[in-house]
């Protein structure tokens, strides 16, 4: 049986806590004991729990180049709290692998060390924010992990070659699949034949819901029968953006916004079209793997990992346009459309995502584990 521990840095329903429990399901039960450390309780608490995992919960900060010098001087102090806490909790648990979860966690790789484990470290960011801290993460990623996974080749164009694996992540089939369209719509008052385009993700101001509500101005006088909606919540901190973004979409015709979601599976099977209007290069974009997990084709920005999810679908998946620019985005909307849409038509699509590549990492994980045993 291999141990393995997972630091994950946030407690949310983010995309990366969503790619972490859809982690864990694919390694085999009989073959792994997975934990997973959280900096506070989490809200897919019962969904690991069903998938076999144990959580714990091990204090531990988020960095941000948005801190001031109070928040970095509490990250430096609390530190090598939470490195020594995990190292205890490896201990206490035999952990084997030892896997974060984000390039941007910085306790793994030290807890790792201390306790001599090997460390698998999982890239999911596209770091624009600071090349002091690309140049960092990229060091200790190179010094500091047996293997790093990488989620598409824009995020490993970052890093040392020598170490990376990139593993293209799906979504589960039995979660996302055309059969449940239906439900969403009847409940959310949105017409049956109603062609529905569609963005779902946590509210930043890189998310490019600003260029979205652009565009479908554009749009609805060339198509007047099309709704719109946007699902999330805002990033902590980005609160008064997501107040400003509704507050612009409550302006505008037939457009649904409906905050955080527990339903997206549903959400996703009731659309005609997924819009991805990132304004900077998304790492990969698995909610857009969803919506074709679902049967829906999509629109993404031509920048970072979108377009690798279209090279690795079915012809006619979708379309990529250039960051930022509303007329091309509204084209592709008005373009990709259907002229007609109904439940049976919808439950009836096939789904469009890319080939399922989760057994590579029950691989990797077999490979990490055997060098402890060298050691």
């Amino acid at each position: 049986m291999i141990r393995l521990l997972s630091v994950q840095p946030v407690a949310e329903r983010g995309g990366s806590d969503h790619a972490l429990l859809r982690m864990v399901r694919s390694l085999p039960s009989d073959e792994f004991d997975c934990h997973i450390a959280v900096p506070s309780a989490s809200p897919l608490h019962a969904e690991f729990a069903a998938a076999g995992a144990t959580v714990h919960v091990v204090s531990m900060r988020r960095l941000s180049t948005s801190h001031g010098a109070l928040d970095w001087a509490a990250y430096g102090a609390g530190w090598p709290v939470g490195v020594t806490r995990l190292a205890r909790l490896i201990r206490r648990l035999d952990v084997d692998v030892v896997h974060t979860n984000s390039l941007h966690s910085l306790y793994g790789w030290a807890a790792a060390a201390l306790t001599r484990r090997p460390h698998v470290w999982h890239a999911r960011e596209i770091v624009v924010q600071s090349g002091a801290a690309l140049r960092l993460e990229r060091s200790l990623a190179r010094r500091f992990a047996t293997t790093v996974i990488c989620m598409s080749e824009a995020v490993a164009d970052q890093l040392d070659e020598r170490n990376v694996e990139i593993v293209y992540e799906t979504a589960d089939p039995d979660e996302f699949r055309p059969a449940l369209a239906g439900t969403f719509r009847a409940g959310a008052g949105i017409p049956d034949d109603a062609p529905l385009a569609g963005a779902a993700g946590r509210l930043d101001s890189w998310k490019g819901v600003d260029v979205l509500l652009d565009a479908y101005g554009r749009a609805k006088p060339r198509r007047p029968e099309m709704h719109l909606l946007v699902a999330g919540g805002a990033v902590p901190g980005k609160e008064p953006l997501a107040t400003d973004l509704e507050a612009r979409a409550s302006g505008l015709e037939d457009v649904h916004w409906l905050g955080p979601r527990t339903d997206m599976p549903e959400v996703f099977a009731d659309l005609d079209l997924f819009v991805l209007p990132s304004t900077e290069p998304e790492p990969y974009g698995l909610v857009a793997v969803e919506a074709l997990a679902s049967g829906v084709p999509i629109v993404v920005t031509d920048a970072g990992g979108p377009p690798e999810i279209l090279d690795r679908s079915a012809p006619g998946s979708g379309r990529a346009v250039p960051p930022r620019d509303a007329a091309a985005l509204a084209d592709a909307i008005v373009g990709l459309l259907p002229s007609h849409t109904d439940v049976a038509m919808r439950r009836q699509r096939r789904s469009l995502q890319p080939p399922d590549q989760s057994d590579r990492f029950a691989t990797i994980f077999r490979k990490a584990a055997a060098r402890r045993d060298r050691r």
